[in-house]
């Protein structure tokens, strides 16, 4: 899209409404001044004494933009030739590029970077920008001003329509009339709209201090992320979360920051400012491909200050939700989409061995190919500084660990409801050549809104690809759940899922484990010697039909299981109705004369 270049435009108040621009004449006659050197193509805006024109630089061959001023003598003149040297001093691809300057009889002019792209005002009018785009913003400003302030320059006013996004939205500051070194030739600032972006030091004509453009990054960066400037009295400014409820917590301390009454209150400097926001969020260069050393979970304040800097941009760390053997998982904010979600990111000391990394790019790909109201859906893969995660749904609730842990054992119809979803997104998985392989309490969350079930972590699933797995891939797991034959190493199938989902049916019922305690090796003993212990000991209300039921899934013969999630659901159904059915009988019985 072609620039608007609304940053052109003189301020109304200082061209006079009765003297009109020069309108085509001026077109035909810089077309005769300029010949040979450049190619005029349009006139973008004017006043009495200025016209900016965008042309063909002939010798160069690119686009620019050609800025003329029409009156000699005066302090208009003075104050445009000011600006041009100020302009040419600086060197930094977010402040506007000056190729070259002159005079042709009793012009003036100047040759800048002619920026394809619109205003930040333009951009805003369409709606906040993503808050990746505004940290995107930040970088880029924070360094434009602390090079300007290294040069001894302090723009003041930097507004909306004044910075310019470019095709890749850098920002680009393109008005300088108002800096520092240019104030003593400038006319007075009356654009009230300007005013929530000034410091107050800065209002009516005062230079101001280097403070004053953290101010105004800070006024920037809340326009851009709620829609709206700030108030212009400093200590009306609500935090920008209070308009967008999604704005990082980050961004809320920073801007609050910046925009503070009192200079003393704001950032030291753009470096310090800047210094904030890469100490947790880093520079968001290209990834790293080691991890960095030092961090891990012993070393909790350097294991989040890496994983922060890891996220960058694109996500907002909220709180860590579980940790397991193969990662960890945390409450994030999609900076993006703007939504809550789950993170699982893998634990460092494991990016070393190549496996074990194939196997969690493995796991998030298998697991997405997964659509089922009953399995946690995963949304994307992610890798920075050395760390690897993936995104998927978050489910505000409890595990069914948690859960039992709070409230003690479920209920026969909740239990019920439970399975039969667990078993309905079983069957979903196994369709697709999936087996979950690592079942368990942790692993199944229930929604605090509806109590619907859902599985997460499909850590440990392969693809079948029509056959068994070899041996060496079937060692994983948790022991109290797993089935006998993925202890042992031995090929398993999706039987192994309906295996473990017995045991989480009995711990459902009963918040016990029914081979509990010690090693490995002794869990396994029990599995392989005897039977699901009686689940009658523990609940008098589940009948000996459902009890066959888990005891024919939790079979330590995968032949004697049932065949598929399927068939156990129809078996469990069928128990159900007789457990019903046996109930009323009794009922009957009891209270059957009365």
């Amino acid at each position: 899209m072609e620039a608007q270049q609304t940053t052109e435009v003189e301020h109304p108040l200082t061209t006079p409404r009765d003297e009109p621009f020069h309108g085509p004449d001026i077109f035909t006659s810089a077309q005769g001044v300029f010949q040979g050197r450049f190619e005029l193509e349009r006139v973008v805006a004017g006043s009495r004494d200025r016209v900016l024109f965008v042309a063909r630089d002939l010798v160069l061959k690119r686009r620019v933009a050609l800025r003329v001023h029409l009156t000699p003598g005066g302090r208009n003149r003075k104050w445009f030739e000011r600006e041009t040297e100020v302009l040419a001093t600086l060197d930094h691809p977010s402040i506007r590029t000056v190729y070259a300057a002159g005079y042709e009889g009793e012009w003036a002019y100047r040759v800048s970077e002619w920026i394809e792209g619109e205003s930040l005002a333009d951009a805003v009018a369409r709606g906040p920008r993503s808050i990746p785009l505004v940290l995107h913003l930040a970088r880029h400003l924070m360094s434009a001003i602390e090079y300007a302030h290294s040069e001894r320059m302090v723009l003041r006013r930097i507004i909306p329509t004044t910075v310019m996004l470019d095709e890749t939205l850098r920002p680009v500051i393109t008005d300088l009339r108002y800096a520092n070194r240019c104030l003593k030739l400038a006319d007075p600032d009356q654009d009230e709209s300007a005013t929530p972006f000034l410091a107050p030091e800065a209002w009516h004509g005062h230079y101001g201090e280097p403070g004053s453009d953290v101010y105004a990054v800070g006024a920037l960066l809340y326009f851009a992320l709620t829609g709206q400037p700030p108030a212009s009295n400093p200590k009306d400014i609500v935090p920008p979360s209070e308009l967008r409820p999604n704005s990082p917590q980050l961004l809320d301390r920073m801007v609050m920051r910046a925009t503070a009454q009192d200079p003393r209150d704001r950032y030291l400097s753009a470096a310090d400012m800047a210094e904030h926001l890469a100490s947790e969020l880093g520079e968001f260069e290209a990834p790293v491909a080691m991890p960095a050393p030092g961090a891990s979970r012993e070393d909790p304040d350097a294991w989040e200050k890496q994983l922060r800097r890891a996220l960058g941009d694109q996500y907002e760390l909220l709180e860590e939700v579980g940790v397991g053997g193969f990662g960890s998982v945390y409450r994030v904010r999609d900076l993006s989409l703007e939504r809550e979600v789950a993170l699982k990111v893998l634990h460092p000391y494991l990016t070393a061995d190549r496996k074990v990394v194939e196997r969690f790019r493995t796991e998030a790909q298998l697991a997405a190919k997964l659509d089922h109201p009953n399995i946690v859906s995963i949304y994307g893969v992610g890798s920075r500084a050395g760390l690897l995660w993936y995104t998927m749904e978050y489910i505000a609730g409890w595990s069914l660990a948690q859960l039992i842990h709070l409230e003690g054992p479920l209920t026969l119809s909740r239990w019920t409801t439970m399975m039969e979803q667990i078993l309905g997104a079983l069957q979903h998985a196994h369709s697709h050549d999936l087996v979950h392989r690592d079942l368990k309490p942790e692993n199944i969350l229930i929604d605090a809104h509806d109590l619907s079930v859902a599985i997460t972590d499909f850590g440990l699933a392969l693809a079948l690809h029509g056959k068994r797995h070899r041996v060496e891939e079937s060692h994983s797991g948790t022991p109290e759940f797993a089935a006998p034959e993925q202890m042992l190493g031995e090929p398993v199938d999706h039987r192994a899922d309906l295996y473990a989902l017995s045991l989480v049916g009995y711990y459902g019922l009963t918040g016990r484990l029914p081979f509990e305690g010690g090693t490995v090796e002794s869990v396994l003993a029990r599995k392989s010697a005897g039977e699901l212990p009686r689940i009658q000991q523990f609940r008098d209300d589940v009948s000996d039909a459902l009890f066959d039921v888990l005891k024919r899934g939790a079979s330590k013969n995968p032949d004697e299981r049932f065949a598929s999630a399927a068939e156990y659901a129809a078996s469990l159904r069928a128990a159900t109705r007789a457990s019903v059915g046996s109930l009323r009988e009794r009922l009957r019985e009891l209270f059957g004369n009365r």
